[in-house]
């Protein structure tokens, strides 16, 4: 570290400590909050926010967002690019300019996209992106006149009219209550007979809920109930949670089974996972953590392209009857 700062002086050593970006991203959801009741934070430190229906507020939505930029400066000291447009995919590409506030008006979103790359589009599937390119289409510009029925014809039928919308600058997305709490849900397990702890599948049942959902747990808590009623609660401490799924999902059994030692048949299992935004790394990784984390972005991608079969770990082979479990609450 002291070399890296020696050769590159604008470097910036950042705290390892996951639960500092948390905070951070919780005070910077708090202070978006105070201009407008509805925006959605996709990434750390980014936002899309509505300001339309804010001028008795804030002014112009133009006038309101610079105040934005010098309010977070001023009070937190973060340096911020912004961009506005009435399309979401207009203002992501603005925010991202060289400029550090771009305003593109309604009616211009199709000629400031056009020169915009294809790859840079958030949400295109690398097959779709590589079929565009076969087809000479590289620039969102070029995709622009394409009619929808053939577009219909390169992509998913239900996806070409969104698509479309994109890439024109004609997308007007409803965009959620920022004060809604996201990233949060629940799965329940109930065995069918009631097994002993050593016999219940947790691991297993783990990591499929962890690889349903694209997001990294942020909090993790594990809830169980004997036969006779009585419960327990098991809670992943902050360590724990840097590990990628294939390796937590067995810390989780492993904790669950040390913990549910009365001998009693276990009848139903509770999870409950609070999202964050992606996987939070440790400052000095395990070279077993390291491994597993690239085999996770294999697998994730064996999973997308053969949802019907996913490659399974060997402990997560099919062990006694199968489990039956409900619908998680989001």
């Amino acid at each position: 570290m002291d070399l890296a700062l020696q050769q590159v002086r604008g470097l910036r050593v950042l705290d390892p400590t996951p639960q500092t970006w948390w905070e951070a991203q919780g005070c910077f959801r708090d202070f978006l909050e105070q201009w407008t009741p509805q925006g959605v934070i996709p990434r750390m430190g980014e936002a899309f926010l509505e300001l339309g229906g804010t001028q008795r507020l804030h002014g112009a939505p133009s006038d309101a967002a610079r105040r934005i930029q010098r309010e977070l400066r001023a009070s937190y000291g973060w340096s911020s690019q912004g961009g506005l447009s009435v399309s979401a995919v207009t203002a992501g590409f603005a925010a991202r300019t060289e400029e550090p506030f771009v305003e593109v008006r309604e009616g211009a979103e199709a000629g400031f996209l056009a020169p915009r790359p294809l790859r840079r589009l958030p949400e295109l599937q690398p097959r779709l992106l590589w079929r565009f390119r076969r087809l000479g289409l590289r620039q969102l510009g070029d995709v622009q006149p394409v009619p929808l029925p053939t577009l219909a014809q390169l992509m998913p039928a239900d996806e070409a009219p969104r698509f479309l919308a994109k890439v024109r600058g004609e997308d007007r997305p409803r965009l959620p209550l920022l004060a809604e709490p996201q990233g949060r849900s629940t799965h329940r397990l109930r065995l069918e007979p009631p097994r002993l702890p050593e016999e219940a599948p947790v691991a297993r049942w783990i990591l499929e809920r962890l690889w349903s959902d694209p997001r990294s747990p942020r909090s993790l808590r594990l809830s169980w109930w004997d036969l006779d009623g009585l419960s327990h609660r098991w809670t992943a401490s902050e360590v724990e949670l840097l590990e990628p799924p294939i390796a937590l999902a067995p810390l989780v059994e492993a904790a669950f089974r040390s913990l549910a030692t009365r001998r009693m048949l276990v009848h139903r299992l509770e999870l409950r996972v609070a999202w964050g935004l992606g996987q939070a790394m440790g400052l000095f990784q395990g070279d077993l953590s390291q491994k597993f984390g690239s085999l996770e972005r294999t697998l994730a991608r064996l999973r997308r392209r053969w949802p019907g079969h996913p490659v399974l770990p060997g402990w997560a082979a099919e062990e006694g009857a199968p489990y039956r479990s409900e619908a998680p609450r989001r």
